[in-house]
This record gives structure tokens, sequence and C-alpha cells, in this order.
């Protein structure tokens, strides 16, 4: 069956959202402001006081190569915008088409760890209609890419679907696999809360490369081969559900509403970025 192809209405916030935190990597105090932004804008981030012009969230601005465990944006005057994909998992998930993010730092807050703040934030602010419309990006045959360890595959449907899994041999975790059909209600109670996550054995070689400094048992889930040091999980395989959130947000970079059946295995951001990148190539941007 193939995909609806009609036009979507583009979207925006009827008012800013405001977010507030610390951020995962660097630890630094952060504030994100997502404000409405006119039709055919997109989806675009800025320093907060940078003369520069705002740089657009779409895959030619995505690095894959920098982009281990968190997604990096990057423009030519230099400025850098990481850790973005769980902002823009809450847009794409709420079909926001056009917001400007306005940043004080490299990183937004990480918040919760997932993508609940961020969406009931966005649903808070309210959406707005505008004029125009965008068309989607509509999966009508197969496509598969082979990255090292990681497949990602995209196939027909009629809507949106993520199914994503992960294999942790030897730990708790082990193999597991999530399917989620997005709606902004799913997205919200299924997938949103869901946690970043690390291995017990990879925190000192984290810290030493400069990541997680900022990460605590509160916004992060933390597991190793007998069990999860976190005092409570929100869903018993929360790490393989928050892989829906790093999924949908880096897919999110080919600017467009999309339309198929997206399955990922054993990936993580440079994988998504780079199918992200073939799937605008091969559906034109």
């Amino acid at each position: 069956m193939t995909s609806s192809s009609e036009p979507v209405r583009r979207r925006t916030l009827r008012q800013p959202a405001l977010f507030d935190g610390r951020g995962i990597h660097g630890n630094l105090e952060a504030r994100l402001v997502v404000e409405p932004a006119g039709a055919g804008t997109g989806l675009v981030a800025s320093m907060a006081g940078s003369p520069h012009a705002p740089l657009p969230l779409t895959t030619e601005n995505a690095n894959p190569l920098e982009s281990v465990r968190r997604t990096v944006m990057a423009g030519e005057n230099g400025e850098r915008f990481e850790q973005l994909e769980h902002i823009m998992a809450a847009l794409a998930a709420c079909g926001v088409t056009d917001a400007a993010l306005t940043q004080t730092g490299p990183e937004p807050p990480f918040l919760g760890g997932g993508s609940k703040e961020y969406t009931e934030g966005l649903v808070a602010a309210g959406f707005a209609e505008l004029e125009g419309s965008v068309a989607p990006l509509v999966v009508d045959r197969p496509l598969h890419l082979a990255d090292g360890e990681a497949e990602l595959v995209a196939t027909p449907f009629d809507g949106l679907r993520l199914s994503v899994f992960v294999e942790f041999p030897g730990t708790v975790v082990g193999s597991a696999g999530f399917s989620l059909e997005i709606t902004p209600e799913s997205f919200l109670a299924e997938a949103a809360p869901a946690r970043t996550f690390a291995l017990e054995s990879d925190l000192e070689a984290l810290w030493k490369a400069g990541l997680a400094r900022g990460g605590t048992l509160e916004n992060a889930v933390v597991f190793n081969a007998r069990e999860y040091l976190n005092p409570k999980l929100f869903f018993e395989d929360e790490v393989v559900r928050h892989k829906v959130i790093d999924l949908l947000g880096d897919l999110a970079l080919v600017g467009r509403p999309l339309r198929g059946h997206f399955w990922a295995w054993r990936a993580g951001h440079q994988s998504h970025v780079r199918f992200a990148r073939m799937l605008a190539e091969e559906y034109g941007s």
C-alpha cells in the first residue's frame, strides 16, 4: 500500500515555548526558545545575540562524522548546535513545519533526558496553521542502507511508523525491539518519556571525551550486565523506546513530513544522519 502524497498544511507555534536547564554533555546552564515562524521558514536554529543568519536544520548542515552520542549541526560561520534531536522529534511528532529555535550555547537543556518536556511545552504553547503546504516525503519503494553494523530500511506505509531494534549482548538489556505508529498522542504516551541511556562500563570513557557530564540517574538510564542502576524505569523497555526519539529527530532533518515505515537495527546518530541524507537525495529535498 502506497502512502498518501497529499500536501500537508504548514504549521507553526501559536506562541513561544521556553525551556531552561543544563546541557547533558557540557553540564552548562542552557536556554532554548522555540518561536513561531512564517510559512517556508522551515526549522532553523540561531545562537542568542548572534549576527549570523539562522541555520536550517536540514541534512546539508548535519555532520555524521561528528555525530557520536548526539547529532551535530554546523554552519559555515562556525556555530555548532548539538543534541537537537530530542526537540526535533517533538516538533516532528507535533507536525510543526516552521519554527525558529534560539539557544544560549551549543547544547539545549537536556531536561528529563527524552522528549516529554519538549512535547508538553510545544502543546502548551499551541499551534497555528499557516498559508501554504509542503509535500510529504512518501516512501513508495523499499530503500536500504547498510552502515557498518547498522542497517536502516524504509518501506511504504500509509502514515508514519518507526521500528527500532537494539542489541547489547551480555547486559540486562540484551536484544530488544519496539514499533510505534507516530501521532502526537502516541509519541507523548509511548516514546517521549524514554530517557537516553549508557552502559555503566562506558561512562569513564564518555567523561574523558567531554560527554555526558550532566548525566544523572534521573535523566539517563544506566545499565550493566546484571541490572539497571536507576531506582525506577518509565518503561521496562525504556532503552529501545528512546531510540524512537533519536530516529524521529534525526529523520526530521529531511525537512518534510514523512510517510512510510522506517526500520533501524543497531543504528545511532551517525547512521541516522546518513540515512536521512539518502532519503532526501532519493526523493528530493
